[in-house]
């Protein structure tokens, strides 16, 4: 019978670690509606709040901020309660998909539902440059450490920044952003959203549903975005810092 010899491996704390910095936060959310857990958000942990209320917006669970009875926020879930009407539309829904960072599994039939868009106020790529080059001043965590995506809503008649807001998810990024302007109810249709990460389907997919008419990014599309933007007339400006930027219905 062979004799195997034991190996003396070093354990986890004897190995060396080197180049720490302050890293970016991570947590779980849960959001569970009247009783029904329907998606786990990996995220950072601020704006939870301002997080679920623009995700159940973005997967169509909600109209609007009046139709969350309830949000509490407890550890790691986020519990809420909507009003009767919802609630009935919500129970012929399918739970959606539990979620990594990107926050962005949304419900298929999300896909086949693209609403159009139209752009009702003037646009240029200055403007887009513009808007974009304050984006840095926002980004408080993101030159903390690094590791994190920005997000903002701008006023395009005023040529304004709203709000912005941070996360290490691209897409929970936009839902905090999208969750603060319907608590304060503004008017989508005036506005652009602004942001660091890359345009993918869902992405495209929050701003129709909120009605947003265009949609600028740092990076670029993906295919399936693409193919979104050209059904629904949503502009889009990707790499707008860039040489070459990407310009999309302007």
């Amino acid at each position: 019978m062979p004799i195997s010899r034991a190996v003396m491996k070093k354990t986890p704390e004897f190995r060396k670690e080197i180049g720490l910095v302050a890293l970016p936060e991570e947590t779980l959310l849960t959001i569970t509606v009247d009783g029904r857990p329907l998606g786990r958000l990996s995220c950072s942990p601020f704006g939870r709040r301002e997080l679920a209320l623009g995700w159940l917006f973005s997967q169509g669970m909600i109209g609007a901020a009046g139709d969350v009875a309830s949000m509490r926020l407890r550890a790691d879930q986020a519990i809420i309660r909507l009003r009767p009407g919802p609630a009935r539309r919500l129970g012929l829904l399918p739970a959606a998909q539990v979620t990594a960072c990107s926050g962005g599994e949304v419900r298929l039939a999300l896909f086949d539902e693209v609403p159009a868009v139209c752009r009702g106020y003037e646009f240029t790529l200055d403007n887009a440059v513009f808007l974009m080059q304050r984006l840095p001043v926002r980004a408080r965590m993101f030159r903390r450490h690094g590791g994190i995506h920005c997000s903002l809503l701008a006023d395009m008649k005023t040529m304004r920044i709203l709000v912005g807001r941070e996360d290490i998810g691209r897409s929970n990024s936009v839902d905090k952003v999208i969750g603060w302007a319907l608590a304060r109810k503004i008017d989508f249709s005036s506005t652009a959203l602004l942001t660091t990460g890359r345009v993918s389907a869902e992405m495209a997919l929050k701003c129709l549903r909120a009605g947003i008419p265009a949609l600028i990014s740092q990076t670029t599309l993906t295919t399936k975005a693409l193919a979104i933007v050209r059904r629904s007339g949503l502009t889009l400006v990707g790499h707008v810092l860039k040489p070459r930027p990407i310009l999309l219905n302007f």
